[in-house]
């Protein structure tokens, strides 16, 4: 999946859910956790993976199950504790959306898909990726602005929304 994907894949259950459960619009920390959160996978293992050559693949330590589960639940239960329990699930929910959403595959392919290994290092061998490089994976120029118009809105939200609650004082 590209950016914009991951972060539609996790916002617009995010916000169906917070509609139907407080019957109003997600406020501008949750887009700005879920926009964090789904892009934060990639931010980790692409620069380590095809810019230092420290990972083999670009889907490995950051979208390991293995590595990320526990981590995302201590973190969560941390945050709880210090009174932001709600954004810590949102993350985790978002941050997990971004791993399904790189290895839906599996669902049908099971084993057999390339980077199923990935998933579940360091308990298994990781698969290096087949073409590791930003050039390999730079997107056609409609994606990239359709990709930049969504990353604008959301930010656009967030500013306004936090703009709006700062004024409300």
């Amino acid at each position: 999946m590209n950016p914009v994907e991951h972060f539609l894949f996790a916002m617009v259950p995010v916000a169906l859910f917070v509609w139907v459960r407080r019957r109003r619009r997600p406020l501008g920390t949750t887009v700005l956790v879920v926009l964090v959160a789904t892009q934060l996978p990639d931010a980790v293992d692409k620069p380590l993976a095809w810019t230092f050559g420290v990972l083999p693949s670009g889907r490995m330590l950051a979208h390991s199950v293995v590595v990320s589960v526990p981590l995302l639940a201590v973190g969560t239960v941390l945050a709880a504790r210090r009174g932001y329990g709600g954004h810590a699930a949102v993350f985790a929910v978002a941050y997990l959306s971004h791993i399904a959403g790189d290895f839906y595959p599996v669902l049908w392919e099971g084993p057999s898909y390339y980077f199923y290994p990935n998933l579940f290092w360091p308990l298994l061998s990781a698969n290096p990726d087949q073409a590791p490089s930003f050039g390999a994976h730079a997107p056609p120029l409609d994606r990239l602005v359709l990709s930049l118009t969504v990353f604008t809105l959301a930010v656009g939200y967030v500013a306004a929304d936090l703009a709006r609650t700062r004024r409300r004082g």
